[in-house]
């Protein structure tokens, strides 16, 4: 009897606590709405040639490319962007190491993103051929207005690395989906 009043108080006190109204903190200035969110997808990939600055850095070559994310159901309306993209291949003094370096400036456009957009590097011969690949992600917050990015840097393989910086001739960037997804979840700012 008494286990059988416990459990009714345990009930009684929770059905009270789910009869009570939330109540939301406000929004801080500058912060997403996060019921307001949406999808953006990248409204297309951008390609780079490569230019080798020294014998030991080789890096793509800037022609005012720019990757911007628009609305799902909507692609004229832009949500975010990332300009002056920059990818770098620094081999070591010895050749044996070869690192990847990938930075732009990035612009929130008034919307943020609750995950990190991702991208995916592929690295070709001047004949278009597939060296390899890179998988990166980044941020987007509120107040980003042409905010340098982080250097994102890689390490490629040692067994592809001598092959990869002799024979690279461009880069592509397009954005990596899993499969079935629906895109980058964004939310305007306040």
């Amino acid at each position: 009897m008494a286990n059988n009043l416990a459990r009714v108080a345990a009930l009684v006190g929770l059905s009270t606590l789910v009869g009570f109204p939330a109540h939301a903190q406000p929004n801080q200035p500058g912060s997403a709405k996060p019921d307001a969110a949406e999808f953006a997808s990248l409204e297309r990939p951008a390609a780079f040639e490569i230019s080798a600055n020294t014998g030991t850095l080789k890096e793509t070559v800037q022609r005012g490319q720019e990757l911007i994310w628009v609305r799902k159901d909507t692609p004229s309306d832009r949500r975010f962007q990332v300009t002056n993209i920059s990818v770098g291949f620094l081999r070591s003094e010895a050749g044996g190491q070869v690192q990847m370096t990938f930075s732009g400036n990035i612009s929130s456009l008034g919307y943020s993103t609750s995950e990190e957009p991702k991208l995916n590097v592929i690295v070709r011969t001047k004949g278009g051929a597939s060296l390899h690949s890179w998988n990166l992600g980044f941020s987007v917050k509120c107040g980003d207005n042409n905010q340098p990015l982080t250097p994102v840097t890689h390490e490629v393989p040692r067994d592809l690395a001598a092959n990869l910086f002799t024979n690279v001739g461009a880069v592509e960037i397009a954005e990596f989906n899993e499969p079935n997804s629906s895109g980058v979840k964004v939310q305007p700012c306040s």
